[in-house]
């Protein structure tokens, strides 16, 4: 289990108007759709087959309720689905490591030839935010996310899966904003993502690439 923590601050105009754009009757809408943070240009993937991602398994109906805003006693809703959102992410990270994949619905999706082929299932997605301190309120949120993870290809035993979890929670000084939610279930999703890869890697189901043979200098042997 990994936890990272942060800081958001966000000026009060733009609390203001995303607290307006988000938020109808007892509902606040999560925005938008979850990204690798600071990821650059995918390594170049050596040639050959790719590993199939598929969507992982969650339970539930769209729109998805993924947490609780404790202070206005509201329901959190994502329109988006937890278990597409959580491939997207693991295939993201196997690219940035040089991995080729592709993101496939489901079994019947998968191309023949694939080098691997991973699957999971989203066994908690949740953020919750709530106020805390007493002379110096502030609001904290907090996100959740575990998953079971499955795969079959290269060295890995028959039947090979693992669990992976991560806890992230952010800090806002003022009110509680969708950004700052969308922050930290982002966090916590990334962590669980990297981890996967990590997971992956050792039990031999995909290897990891070879780096690239550095050109020769001017006038040394070849």
């Amino acid at each position: 289990m990994t936890k990272r923590s942060g800081f958001l601050l966000v000026p009060v105009a733009a609390l203001l108007l995303a607290g307006s754009g988000c938020v109808t009757g007892k509902v606040l809408y999560l925005p938008g759709e979850l990204y690798r943070p600071g990821a650059g240009a995918p390594v170049q993937a050596p040639e050959g087959p790719a590993v199939a991602v598929l969507d992982f398994s969650y339970s539930g109906s769209p729109p998805y309720e993924i947490g609780r805003d404790f202070d206005y006693a509201r329901s959190i809703v994502w329109k988006s689905d937890p278990g597409k959102a959580l491939a997207d992410l693991v295939a993201d990270a196997l690219a940035e490591v040089g991995i080729r994949s592709v993101r496939v619905p489901g079994e019947a999706d998968v191309p023949p030839g694939a080098a691997a082929k991973v699957w999971g299932r989203v066994d908690e997605f949740r953020v919750t935010t709530k106020k805390t301190g007493s002379l110096r309120l502030s609001v904290e949120v907090a996100a959740s996310v575990s998953a079971t993870l499955f795969a079959s290809g290269g060295s890995a035993p028959p039947g090979w899966s693992s669990s992976l979890g991560s806890d992230y929670w952010y800090t806002e000084p003022l009110f509680v904003t969708s950004e700052a939610i969308r922050a930290a279930v982002n966090g916590a999703a990334n962590a669980v993502a990297g981890e996967a890869v990590s997971r992956l890697f050792a039990a031999g189901v995909i290897a990891r690439p070879e780096p690239p043979l550095a050109a020769p200098r001017e006038g040394s042997p070849r």
